[in-house]
């Protein structure tokens, strides 16, 4: 009986030891993530026009001032629509104290076919600022 309770007054001390742990190098400075909250739309473009809809980008932190980021495309796996079929703001900005906003991307018919084509965006990631979600836009006629 003796072994068992010295075996749990050792259990308590390393229990003990262990949870006293500090995080004296937590970085504090957190990074801005930026990404969208849309991360697939379909447009249907009519035949030789164009249409825009808007996709909701988000960002993680608020800020007293204006924030201005870049939006760029990514590789997609299939079917990858040829760049002369669509377009889009090449800038999304926060106003102050605002998380998310709406931004517009455009549908052209220059080469479509009735074959769902994709592209998708990301914003670009800088000094501290991390790219998150991305949105994949699917187009056909």
């Amino acid at each position: 009986m003796k072994k068992v309770n010295i075996l749990l007054v050792v259990f308590a001390l390393a229990l003990g030891v262990v949870s006293c742990e500090t995080y004296d190098d937590y970085d504090t400075e957190r990074m801005t993530t930026v990404g969208f909250v849309t991360l697939t739309k379909n447009i249907r473009v009519p035949d030789g026009g164009s249409k825009t809809d808007s996709v909701e980008v988000f960002v993680s932190d608020l800020s007293n001032v204006a924030r201005t980021f870049n939006v760029i495309t990514v590789p997609v796996d299939t079917l990858p629509v040829d760049p002369e079929n669509y377009s889009f703001e090449g800038t999304v900005t926060f106003p102050p104290n605002t998380r998310k906003v709406k931004f517009g991307v455009t549908g052209i018919d220059n080469s479509l076919d009735d074959t769902r084509r994709f592209f998708k965006l990301a914003i670009e990631g800088e000094a501290n600022v991390v790219s998150g979600g991305r949105s994949q836009i699917g187009l056909k006629k």
